[in-house]
């Protein structure tokens, strides 16, 4: 384009500033060489300004659109500003996204932009975040309450607590409140503690979890007199948040809780008092064992075998014969944490039983009771059980004293046709300390292994065990790069070095503080003193094109025990929607099993090779957003921030502790009663979206 219409182009432009919205503010970029450049680099312009051009001006991309007099009231369409946020986002460019949070007219634009800050987590983004704590749209200012709260830096609690005594849409307030408890400063424990009595419900709700994240015993106080609030989801948060501060002077309104109406506020009591080491309350506790809610035996039976009550032992013996597995499962697990020997007899018929879940609870019950005599007996059903679940058991005899459970670790360790196992073995071993002289050589030899896994836990241990002899070995593993499974051996041996802390560990560590994976740059800043701003950046080559392809709005898993239906958040996770989405069009999850079940907690599938340690050979960003983690919510499976892939799971009960942490992408919709009754190993038979 010659000169004339290049100026031509900046006139008209310049001409629309007054009051046109994105238009008008962004042309005087125009002024500036670099837009002049990219406006030369846009074409032709036939019939003066009829076309819109992209210009790149110095700091950011910026779209500068040159239009026909009928559109020029028209602001650009919202998949441009999406495209320049989302690359900005990918490029980790927090300059660019700041300019766009504290400077453009377009609500949506600000609201984006103060998100991705928040996934950026860069701190120097801080102060922008928190002036747009005083944004004129509500929307913003939650999303930038939100974001603050992810980057948890205490700098910005007092600006936050401000904020929230001004704020007038609730929203906004309930974003600002989390952002405190999720930031964890104890200054804010004032603000927590009149949030719990402000004039909305909504709001007590989240400060009740925001007080749960803090932890700090004077809010024990405040939440207790609200322990009789009328609504029951109230009542439940403050038993949860009186879990987890953990103080006994709490005990009492979570006895009382105990005979509410309502099943979760029943469930979270008898989990609370396990927190709390309330052991008075065992009598208690025992009752709920024979409740008609299957979430509440579990829960109390977990309560029992925290607070080591064997006098309800008996009781829970029961429960081997209950007709949901994973009560059967659960209370295996709290016999042997009861260390019970009467339970021996019960626990070996529970070796023969349906569900892979009570055989292996069972398996780890009977180690714990008697020690080495169980090996042979637990040697018989080994087998049978799925990997996760073999590597969990090789973990459990690391803590069997004696010479045969050495040597069945050590046997097991080297077996290069079971790899779950050997990484499992590799992890009991770490646990016999008393034994180390003999374990270490084993150790070091797994970490030539052909399997990644059994090196990275090969790793881990030897750090445990603060093998400095092993330094040289393991920081050969930080040369592995190229795939996924190289960065976990990495970030194994950035681990490793960093426990060892020898003058050699710590100068490995050094020179891997520009590594790609994230993780290891934690690692490695902390370990070496460094503030949190040489973490660095690196940019994140994946960027997800949610909108290129057709959305489909559910998944309906095929199971070999129903139908369950997954309905997507794209409004909150779009790229984790698409890459669930496309590996589901991949057929990669058809014929996967479900590889690991927690009771009561979740159920997770999406591990190709059924252990854990399984992906589809890329990671995925995280898009942590504020849906909450309710029973059935789906979210995304980490080792650490932006490792997510393939992995998935499905909460079989609300856990605000996962909240902001793991991607929630997706929410069970029906079949929530199959998803109940999963146990490892059961498989999706395929995928279908709609």
């Amino acid at each position: 384009m010659d000169r004339p219409r290049r100026m031509a182009a900046c006139r008209a432009l310049r001409a629309q500033r007054a009051g046109r919205g994105w238009n008008a503010r962004i042309a005087g970029a125009a002024r500036c060489p670099g837009c002049r450049a990219g406006i030369a680099r846009g074409g032709s312009m036939r019939g003066g300004v009829s076309q819109a051009v992209a210009a790149v001006a110095a700091g950011g991309v910026f779209l500068v659109w040159a239009l026909t007099p009928a559109a020029r009231a028209q602001a650009p369409p919202a998949r441009a500003r999406g495209a320049w946020i989302e690359q900005r986002t990918a490029d980790r460019d927090t300059t660019g996204l700041a300019r766009a949070l504290l400077h453009d007219r377009s609500l949506a634009a600000r609201a984006a932009a103060a998100r991705a800050l928040g996934l950026i987590q860069e701190r120097a983004s801080v102060s922008a975040l928190i002036e747009a704590l005083h944004d004129g749209s509500a929307t913003v200012r939650r999303q930038a309450a939100f974001s603050l709260g992810l980057m948890g830096d205490s700098t910005a609690a007092p600006a936050l607590a401000l904020r929230w005594e001004r704020e007038p849409d609730l929203g906004a307030r309930k974003a600002m409140v989390a952002a405190l408890g999720m930031i964890g400063a104890h200054g804010s424990v004032p603000t927590i503690s009149r949030a719990l009595s402000a004039r909305l419900e909504p709001e007590r709700w989240t400060a009740a979890l925001a007080a749960a994240r803090i932890r700090d015993h004077t809010l024990t106080s405040p939440l207790s007199a609200r322990a009789g609030d009328a609504h029951p989801e109230m009542r439940w948060r403050v038993a949860y948040a009186l879990g987890r501060i953990g103080d006994r002077a709490g005990a009492a309104e979570l006895r009382t809780l105990l005979r509410d109406k309502v099943e979760i506020v029943r469930m979270t009591a008898a989990r609370a008092l396990g927190d709390v080491a309330d052991s008075s309350a065992a009598g208690l506790l025992a009752p709920l064992l024979r409740d008609s809610a299957w979430r509440v035996r579990v829960d109390a039976a977990h309560a029992l075998g925290v607070l080591g009550a064997r006098s309800q032992a008996g009781a829970v013996r029961g429960l081997l014969a209950d007709p949901i597995a994973q009560v059967r499962w659960e209370a295996a697990l709290t016999l042997g944490a009861l260390g019970d020997s009467a339970s021996v007899p019960s626990l070996t018929r529970a070796l023969s039983d349906s569900a892979t879940g009570v055989v292996q609870g069972a398996a780890i019950a009977l180690l714990k009771i008697q020690g080495e005599p169980a090996i042979p007996t637990i040697a018989q059903n080994l087998d049978l059980l799925p990997g996760f679940m073999r590597a969990g058991l090789m973990e459990a005899l690391g803590k069997v004293p004696g010479p045969m459970a050495l040597q069945t670790l050590l046997a097991r360790s080297r077996d290069s046709t079971d790899a779950p196992q050997a990484a499992g073995a590799a992890a009991g071993l770490a646990q016999r300390k008393a034994d180390s002289a003999q374990d270490l050589p084993a150790l070091r030899a797994l970490l030539t292994a052909r399997d990644f896994t059994v090196v990275s836990s090969s790793a881990d241990a030897l750090g445990q065990l603060g093998d400095s002899a092993s330094v040289p070995a393991i920081a050969s593993l930080l040369t592995r790069i190229g795939t996924t499974e190289d960065a976990d051996v990495r970030a194994s041996a950035a681990s490793a070095l960093a426990a060892i802390k020898t003058r050699d560990a710590l100068a490995a560590l050094a020179r891997m503080r520009r590594d790609p994976e994230r993780r290891i740059r934690e690692t490695v800043c902390l370990a070496l003193g460094l503030p949190p701003d040489s973490i660095g950046l690196v940019k994140n080559p994946l960027l997800l094109a949610a909108s290129a392809s057709p959305a489909p709005r559910t998944a309906l898993l095929h199971t070999e025990r129903g139908l369950i239906t997954i309905a997507f958040d794209r409004a909150r996770a779009p790229g984790t929607v698409e890459n669930f989405v496309k590996l589901a069009r991949a057929k990669f999850f058809d014929g996967m099993a479900f590889h690991r079940v927690v009771p009561n907690f979740v159920v997770q599938d999406g591990c190709p090779r059924g252990d854990g340690w399984g992906g589809p050979g890329y990671m995925i960003p995280c898009e942590y957003n504020d849906r909450p983690y309710e029973a059935g919510t789906v979210g995304m499976a980490l080792s650490g921030k932006d490792t997510g892939g393939s992995q998935w799971f499905i909460t079989l009960s609300p856990q605000p502790r996962l909240e902001a942490r793991y991607t929630a992408f997706g929410k069970v919709t029906q079949g929530m009663e199959v998803v109940e009754r999963l146990m490892p190993g059961d498989r999706i038979t395929k995928v279908t979206l709609r």
